[in-house]
């Protein structure tokens, strides 16, 4: 810091040698001395030439002076001049010192008369001056510091003697020009700048950041991140130690305005703009007030900049405080990206008033967070969820957010929320009150409830964002595509609708959507109850699912491949294979009826309620809260069944016996083409008939029982024809007329004819109490007379105008143990055949 304090010292100790010798020689200095080269070890010097005239006249260059210590800034170099110039003014009229060469340092100086000018490696000087008392008026042209790329010009009054200097001038340095000030004494500079006006601060903040080792992010604040279309600085007043270089940073004061600023929050986002920015330098900090700033058109009127601790490079830092009234959107979490803290909270629509304030200590990076914020009416994306908020309040603390919002949800549900978020661990704890919950597809109720308790744990440390509920056990995964995992699906069936409604009971469940509104559900090992039976006679309860649901409809597809279903317009349509439907008769007016259409192939259905299996081939036919309607297609044939409030109804053609019995639930008949019409109120209240060709009669009970009747009895053994088999009864052509009413079965009219006989009958059965009255005429078709006289009961015996011959059996009893009686009738009108007549000729029924 001295070298040029030392330098002017030994030229001047050398110079006093020197003159003290020329003085000797002063008649020969008269004439002037003039010494080509000058060599004195360490001290040389070309071209010197001295002489005096009044005063001296000292002339030399390429001097080169012993090293004796180091000067190596511009201030050692203004105090050396200043601390000697009336020595030069006292003894010298002319100097002219070219390429003083000290070390690595090159001076020249020139004096004449009044008139100085000094070039050195740190400064340099052009003046005048005159003598006063005490002292020197000085005229400075340029005083230039190259260390700092600084220059003043103005008037100067130095008090040699009292060492104190004063200066009043201007200055430019870099971009910046303007009044200054000075006052030093004793070594301490009172500095005051005034009226500056620059367009830029970009060199003068490099310049200054590298003097007084500023940290970079507060250089960059200052200029940089901060950028003004003007600068103009009122004032700046501060004090320094020449010696000890001692800037006094704390007692440093500056006023200044900026217009047209833009203002960036870090290097990574767009600018805010701000029409004029006050700044205020005291204790060490710089504040900035705000006039009319925006960023991002948001209006953040009220915010204010605080750099603090501006000298200090560990404890430098930045107060940024926000207040906007906008939306706490993607802008807002940019800033606080910025710094390393992510809050997966996004305001995308609606209302907001926040603030926010970020202190950011500089050295450490750290930030502190302060920021709270009211939502109205907005849509909120939570980890890619969106949501949509009557009230909510976000509060921010360092690494802590709480959200409390109140009537807030998705379209589907409602409910206060509460979260409390954990920034640096990227989780949050969710307590939530859902008052409402109906997440509907095309009318089709998936999940509904009201007043139910849920917490949670959110996770957002990672790509996906995860929800987890212990109770009920749901997992939730957001992200391009949203998962929802259900490990125990029967601790939310009561909460299903749909699963409800589809029997759903327990199982695995995962969902998985881009927009809930189409939607991918899988269930794994699905426990349900339905009405249908495996092959093998179990219950069809388990199987895994693949369910799609879109906007129009939800569609199922069981992974065996035996249960396929859909749900359109709250319509279910089902699709069995290889299962047989357990159907039960229900009040067709239970309001909660589904619509239900369904298909069945290789499908039995199983009517419980009447203990009845019926084999299909296929068949399809819906269930609504007006009834039920069949279309099937047994092995031959087809059936059809219409069962509403108001009527029953049932026809089958060119059905089999085999079918027969299982639509009866008797064995009855083999074989043979059957036609079957059944029409009336209700299964409890109707009229049918059957129509028969090529059967053959087989009931294991009352067929056996009739046979083991016609041994019995001999008068009754010419009725035992070929047609009487243990095989069965031919039936070449039947007709069956009844009628149910409750439990009463009332054959109106039997009539079943074979190659050789003929059964015809009426009567009753009671399916309560299973009792039989029922009255059978066999009738023979040959001519009588030939067997008449071996007939040893003939009161037994009906002769018919046409020389046939039959018989009345009394069948009474129960439908397990059948009692069979003949019956002596007196008038042959009352026969069955005569009884039945006119009702075969005149049909109670029409199949065409």
């Amino acid at each position: 810091m001295n070298i040029i304090s030392h330098i002017i010292k030994k030229i001047w100790r050398i110079l006093a040698f020197i003159i003290i010798f020329i003085t000797i020689l002063i008649a020969t200095l008269k004439h002037g001395i003039n010494v080509e080269k000058i060599d004195l070890g360490e001290f040389k010097a070309e071209q010197l030439y001295i002489k005096l005239d009044k005063k001296l006249i000292l002339r030399a260059r390429n001097i080169e002076i012993p090293k004796a210590s180091k000067t190596d800034s511009s201030n050692d170099s203004l105090l050396a001049i200043t601390q000697n110039i009336d020595i030069l003014d006292l003894l010298f009229r002319e100097i002219i010192l070219e390429r003083i060469k000290f070390e690595n340092n090159e001076i020249t100086i020139l004096f004449f008369e009044n008139a100085f000018h000094i070039d050195t490696p740190y400064l340099s000087l052009d003046t005048t001056f005159t003598t006063q008392e005490n002292g020197l008026y000085i005229d400075v042209y340029s005083l230039d510091f190259k260390d700092f790329e600084i220059t003043f010009s103005g008037k100067s009054n130095a008090d040699i003697r009292n060492n104190i200097y004063d200066f009043n001038g201007t200055f430019a340095s870099h971009e910046l020009k303007g009044n200054a000030k000075f006052h030093l004494q004793d070594e301490l500079l009172n500095y005051s700048l005034s009226d500056i006006n620059a367009s830029s601060l970009k060199g003068f903040m490099d310049e200054l950041g590298v003097k007084l080792e500023l940290n970079k992010d507060v250089k960059n604040w200052i200029y940089g991140y901060v950028t003004a279309d003007n600068y103009f600085v009122q004032d700046l007043s501060g004090k320094f130690d020449l010696k000890s270089e001692n800037f006094y940073l704390k007692e440093l004061k500056a006023n200044g305005i900026s217009k047209n600023v833009k203002a960036k929050f870090d290097s990574k986002l767009a600018p805010a703009t701000v029409e004029e920015v006050r700044v205020e330098l005291k204790n060490e900090s710089l504040i900035f007030t705000l006039k009319n700033p925006k960023w991002q058109g948001k209006n953040l009127n009220g915010s204010s900049l605080e750099i603090y601790k501006i000298f200090d490079e560990k404890g430098a830092g930045l107060l940024l405080d926000l207040k906007a009234s906008a939306a706490f959107d993607k802008q807002v979490n940019s800033i606080l990206k910025a710094y390393d803290i992510d809050i997966p909270i996004e305001q995308k629509s609606g209302k907001a008033e926040g603030k926010l304030k970020l202190d950011i200590n500089f050295d450490k990076l750290d930030v502190k967070v302060d920021g709270k914020f009211a939502l109205k009416d907005s849509v909120v994306d939570v980890a890619g969820a969106k949501f949509n908020v009557k009230n909510a309040y976000v509060e921010i603390s360092n690494d802590k957010v709480t959200v409390d919002a109140k009537d807030s949800g998705m379209d589907f549900f409602n409910a206060d929320i509460k979260v409390d978020v954990d920034i640096n661990k990227q989780n949050a704890d969710i307590s939530s009150l859902i008052k409402s919950f109906d997440l509907s597809v095309n009318k089709t109720k998936l999940v509904k409830f009201e007043e139910f308790l849920m917490d949670a744990k959110l996770d957002f440390s990672k790509k996906e964002v995860t929800l987890v509920s212990d109770s009920p056990s749901i997992d939730f995964v957001f992200g391009q595509e949203n998962k929802i995992s259900i490990k125990r699906l029967k601790e939310i069936i009561s909460l299903s609708p749909l699963l409800n409604k589809i029997g759903i009971n327990d199982g695995n469940f995962t969902l998985t959507t881009k927009d809930f509104e189409n939607i991918n559900l899988t269930l794994k090992d699905a426990k349900f109850s339905l009405p249908l039976a495996n092959k093998d006679g179990s219950d069809y309860d388990s199987d895994s699912f693949d369910i799609k649901i879109s906007k129009d409809q939800v569609a199922g597809k069981s992974l065996s491949d035996k249960l396929n279903f859909k749900v359109k317009n709250e319509k279910i349509s089902i699709d069995i294979k290889d299962l047989d439907f357990i159907f039960e008769n229900r009040d067709s007016n239970e309001s909660d009826t589904p619509d239900i259409e369904f298909n069945g192939i290789n499908s039995k259905i199983i009517a419980k309620d009447i203990n009845r299996t019926l084999p299909f081939l296929s068949y399809n036919g819906s269930i609504d809260k007006n009834g039920v309607k069949i279309e099937a297609k047994p092995e031959s044939g087809t059936l059809s069944v219409v069962k509403n409030a108001e009527k029953f109804d049932m026809f089958a053609n060119d059905i089999s016996g085999e079918f027969l019995n299982s639509l009866i639930g008797k064995n009855s008949f083999e074989k043979g083409n059957f036609k079957l019409r059944v029409l009336g109120e209700s299964i409890d209240n109707f009229r049918g008939e059957v129509r028969l060709h090529g059967a053959n009669l087989k009931d294991y009970t009352f067929y056996n029982r009739l046979l083991t009747f016609l041994n019995s009895v001999p008068s009754l053994l010419i009725f035992k024809t070929p047609d009487f088999t243990e095989k069965g009864f031919p039936i070449k052509f039947g007709k069956i007329l009844f009628k149910k009413k409750g439990d009463l079965i009332e054959f109106v009219a039997i009539d079943l004819e074979s190659a050789s006989a003929d059964i015809a009958g009426k009567g009753t059965i009671d399916l309560a109490s299973k009792n039989i009255d029922i009255d059978l005429e066999l009738k023979l078709l040959k001519d009588a007379s030939s067997i008449i006289g071996s007939i040893p009961i003939v009161n037994q015996i009906i002769l018919g105008k046409d020389r046939s011959i039959s018989t009345v059996i009394k069948v009474r009893g129960t439908l397990d143990d059948p009692k069979y009686s003949t019956q002596v009738l007196a008038d042959t009108l009352m026969s069955p055949f005569n009884i039945i007549k006119n009702v075969l000729e005149a049909p109670f029924l029409i199949f065409e």
